[in-house]
């Protein structure tokens, strides 16, 4: 998630613990002197790899909504193997997230979008794709590569899963 929306989120909800990855070293650090200017005490952001440091951080059934946008698609075959999403990185979602959680995806490359519902949909935790969620999930500020895709008419995917 961008640093603004996370940001953002953390002014919106002070009573909720907001834990945030971003895989730039560069950006964390520009993240993190946000969360400082802003005096944000209820926001923790790490450059570690979530699929890893996740387990480590959070018990099992103790996420209620996750928030995963624009990651990379690793167009190449050769880097699909650094793609966020895969059967394990779901396991661990599905893992993580309480009993009726969120997970709220979004992309601008379609063919990414389908290929992360077909995995999500096909684990037995998750109910399908259910764009009435986004009333859940609630009102979200644009990140930076959304506004880009504003102002270049490009569409932006959007998806809802609730764990079962």
């Amino acid at each position: 998630m961008g640093a603004a929306i996370f940001c953002w989120r953390a002014q919106q909800h002070p009573e909720r613990l907001l834990i945030g990855y971003e895989t730039k070293t560069k950006a964390t650090r520009l993240f993190l002197a946000r969360i400082e200017r802003l005096h944000l005490t209820n926001l923790w952001v790490s450059d570690d790899d979530a699929r890893f440091n996740l387990p480590r951080v959070i018990p099992d059934g103790r996420v209620d909504l996750f928030h995963i946008f624009f990651p990379d698609p690793w167009w190449k075959e050769q880097h699909r193997v650094k793609r966020l999403f895969s059967p394990p990185f779901v396991d661990l979602l599905a893992a993580q997230l309480k009993p009726g959680g969120l997970l709220y995806f979004k992309s601008d490359v379609q063919e990414y979008g389908e290929l992360v519902r077909d995995l999500v949909e096909q684990h037995g935790a998750f109910a399908a794709h259910d764009p009435s969620l986004a009333a859940e999930v609630g009102a979200t500020a644009p990140t930076h590569r959304e506004q880009w895709c504003q102002r270049h008419q490009k569409p932006v995917f959007s998806y809802y899963f609730q764990r079962r």
